[in-house]
């Protein structure tokens, strides 16, 4: 159900309003309630749910409720969901070009089961949802990704976008760079990560806009490489990277470690930059990565385990 807003109308202010100054609590009012939208995003679906227990119990949301809250095409009985009818505020994901790639038909209805929600918990109930309706060859699901709250009557999704990664590695954060939301996707490539192994751990950062999670920014916070440096022959490159969301910028502090064959510490960079939100909620960065400055094409690009593969 798609929830539909009606402008009020204006009243003119006669005289003796003005005098005891309602204009001027209305123009206050809409000053707190503008902030408290900026603060709380504007549903763009709302879901009614079945009342259960006593009034003001905030109702607890299973699997199929996010299916059939999101994608009004799944047909609970059968386990399916139709990728021609568009989500529930009109918009055809299904059909978005992130997914053109994965494996199976490209017509038809796509079973789906429980095992294909992942919900991560933000602040305020806030519930980050990814419906993994695409698989793809190298190990990686694709899906909508949703900010979804649930209230007493109703379940409100409040943005909704596309999200590939892996069903292993990816966790998800709700985040605010002051009136901004976020939802960051962070895959981790890195952890356990064998000697000689190149590795990339990603942050994804979604901008809620207008309804929509689209990327803002992409960026490394773990990276190994190999190369080779004059004077010392093979050596090992490592970026770590520690995101600060502050007030319409996320802060970026890199490192790279270079050491050598015997893993000795052989020089060190560091650098701070920012991802700042310009006109209509994009991410621009103030400087290149520290990893194209240092390494530049001295290391080859790191190539993920296959999470297939990799035990």
């Amino acid at each position: 159900m798609r929830l539909l807003h009606r402008m009020r109308p204006l009243l003119p202010c006669v005289s003796l309003v003005t005098a005891l100054g309602g204009c001027a609590s209305a123009v206050e009012s809409t000053k707190i309630e503008d902030g408290a939208r900026r603060t709380i995003p504007v549903p763009i679906c709302l879901k009614p749910l079945p009342r259960h227990g006593s009034a003001g119990v905030i109702a607890t949301l299973k699997p199929e409720d996010y299916w059939a809250t999101l994608l009004p095409g799944f047909d609970a009985g059968q386990g399916t969901v139709d990728r021609s009818t568009p989500d529930c505020a009109g918009h055809q994901l299904l059909n978005s070009p992130e997914l053109l790639q994965a494996e199976g038909s490209r017509s038809g209805p796509i079973k789906v089961s429980d095992a294909d929600v992942g919900v991560e918990s933000g602040p305020d109930g806030f519930k980050i949802v990814w419906l993994r309706t695409h698989k793809f060859a190298d190990g990686m699901a694709g899906g909508v990704l949703a900010l979804v709250r649930a209230r007493e009557a109703y379940a409100e999704v409040y943005a909704a976008g596309i999200h590939k990664g892996s069903v292993a590695r990816s966790r998800f954060s709700f985040e605010r760079l002051g009136p901004q939301i976020l939802i960051t996707a962070t895959d981790d490539g890195c952890t356990g990560v064998k000697p000689g192994q190149t590795c990339e751990t990603t942050m994804v950062a979604y901008v809620l806009s207008s309804g929509q999670l689209a990327v803002g920014a992409r960026f490394a916070v773990d990276r190994i490489g190999y190369g080779q440096a004059a004077g010392v022959g093979a050596v090992q490159y490592r970026l770590t990277a520690t995101p600060i969301f502050q007030d319409r910028a996320i802060r970026l502090v890199e490192q790279v470690v270079v050491r050598d064959a015997g893993q000795n510490e052989i020089r060190k960079s560091d650098l701070e930059r920012q991802f700042q939100v310009r006109d209509r909620g994009a991410l621009v960065a103030s400087a290149d990565s520290l990893w194209n400055q240092v390494v530049g094409a001295a290391a080859p690009a790191p190539s993920p385990p296959n999470p297939k593969t990799t035990k």
